[in-house]
């Protein structure tokens, strides 16, 4: 579908076109102190805080994470939340708020998350890294984490480090109070343009639970992220991200959008579950240590992509890498001392945003595939925080971003070092299925594909048995599975 506008993008854009973001939004509060009545909420935040009189239930937090050590010395762990007036903890950001959050009561967090907007976006928008979070949420008591269960859901359900379980709940709920409360505006609001915003929010809000929506047989949904602010970010797991032995995160590029392709990308991501499924059940055949291993994918919207207006600038990548980056993190903390094999499959504009996050972090990711990418700073292989050099590249007849290099290097180059992956279509040599061709810029996640085929067995550790379109593909077989 946005094959044509590729052509038009890659083949007119100025690489000096200045990139254009979203304004910001502001909120009128008027908030009683913590401990007093409810707060009354007067709020042009689109999508958000819209009724007059907000629930409790209804919060707007995200990530963010602890250390003592950055607490001014007037706001000492040995202070009491009590003692801290709501201006000042609203002064607060990053490791300190969220540690004083943690404190606080079940009306009074509630009070202040539904007062204070900004503090909220704040941490959601530069959260803290993932082993903090991880340790802050086990040093909690249960009432503590119930409450910011109830009291915060959204910054819960976001941060990266606290067990996805834990995050899907808690996401469930918010999508829940905040469907409802987008519905009673649209239903009660005289003001027009309230009235469209919500319209439209709420129509992101339903695309990603149908997106949640599981399949007959398939994999079971988890809701590890979601956020209704302007494009909107969201993440659905299929599997068990908790105790998976390969995870795979898959990375938009341009265009997609929660509001349009959330449920789409979904599907994609089933068909990438799927098809590694039935990979290891052949190699179980094989080797039996595979009859016990599962996969979990994960459908990764968490960065704004980028459209017509702002395609040739790289700042939405430079954004986006580092909440790629939190994600990563975030599943390495959680999943400390048994971690997955974790790989990246990244699509466009994507894999230039996930080659930056790659090169600037040291994930120490496992595996990645690019696929018809504008290419990235990253000059080889050897920029990137993957083991071993393990880059795979494909790339589409008749895509016309691939080999474009409208952002630095080309993957696709022999200078690059990444390995080809083979999407051209053909006969199976292993299971004798008819593959079929991937074409254009969109055509790579194409069920019974090629593409798919080799996107799986990355992600499954098996880059000895993905074709690479040379006579050598004719000797591969399970008996080097290894």
């Amino acid at each position: 579908m946005f094959d044509l506008t590729a052509v038009l993008v890659f083949t007119t854009l100025n690489p000096a076109r200045e990139s254009f973001t979203s304004s910001g939004s502001e909120a009128s509060i008027v908030a009683s102190p913590l401990g007093g009545q409810d707060t009354q909420v007067s709020s042009t935040l689109p999508g958000k805080a819209m009724l007059q009189t907000m629930p409790a239930a209804v919060s707007f937090l995200a990530p963010t994470i602890i250390n003592a050590a950055q607490v001014p010395s007037a706001l000492s762990a040995t202070s009491s939340v009590a003692q801290l007036s709501r201006s000042e903890l609203a002064s607060m950001s990053g490791t300190p708020l969220l540690q004083q959050l943690g404190m606080l009561g079940g009306a009074d967090l509630s009070r202040f998350v539904i007062a204070n907007p900004d503090a909220i976006n704040t941490l959601l928008a530069d959260p803290p890294a993932g082993r903090e979070v991880t340790g802050w949420w086990q040093s909690l008591g249960q009432a503590e984490r119930s409450s910011l269960r109830t009291g915060a859901a959204q910054l819960i359900g976001n941060l990266d480090g606290i067990p996805v379980e834990t995050r899907n709940a808690a996401n469930r709920n918010w999508l829940t109070s905040a469907a409802a409360a987008l519905d009673a505006t649209v239903n009660t609001s005289t003001t027009p343009t309230v009235v469209s915003e919500s319209r439209h929010q709420a129509h992101l809000l339903a695309e990603v639970s149908a997106a949640l929506v599981e399949t007959e047989g398939g994999p079971q949904r988890s809701l590890l992220s979601v956020d209704d602010v302007d494009q909107g970010r969201a993440a659905v797991v299929l599997g068990d991200l908790a105790s998976a032995d390969f995870v795979t995160y898959l990375v938009p590029g341009m265009f997609f959008t929660v509001d349009g392709q959330m449920f789409d990308w979904t599907e994609a991501a089933e068909g990438i579950y799927t098809e590694q499924a039935r990979w290891l059940q052949l190699l179980a055949g094989r080797d039996r240590t595979f009859s016990d291993k599962t996969v979990a994918v994960v459908a990764w919207m968490g960065y704004e992509t980028p459209d017509l207006t702002n395609i040739g600038s790289l700042e939405l990548a430079a954004k986006g890498e580092g909440a790629l980056a939190t994600v990563i993190q975030g599943l390495q903390s959680e999943r400390s001392g048994a971690e997955p094999y974790i790989s990246i499959i990244a699509h466009s504009y994507g894999s230039t945003t996930a080659m930056m996050a790659l090169a600037d972090y040291e994930l120490n990711i496992d595996a990645l595939t690019v696929l018809g990418s504008p290419g990235s700073p990253a000059t080889s292989v050897d920029d990137l925080s993957v083991r071993g050099g393990n880059v795979f590249v494909g790339e589409a007849a008749w895509d016309p971003v691939a080999h474009t290099a409208y952002f630095g290097s080309d993957p696709g180059s022999s200078q690059f070092g990444a390995k080809t992956m083979d999407i051209n279509g053909g006969i199976d040599a292993i299971t004798d299925d008819d593959l079929s061709a991937a074409i254009g810029h969109n055509g790579y996640f194409d069920v019974g594909s090629e593409s798919v085929r080799n996107l799986a067995l990355v992600g499954i550790g098996q880059a000895e048995l993905v074709t690479d379109g040379s006579t050598s593909d004719e000797t591969k077989t399970l008996a080097l599975v290894r």
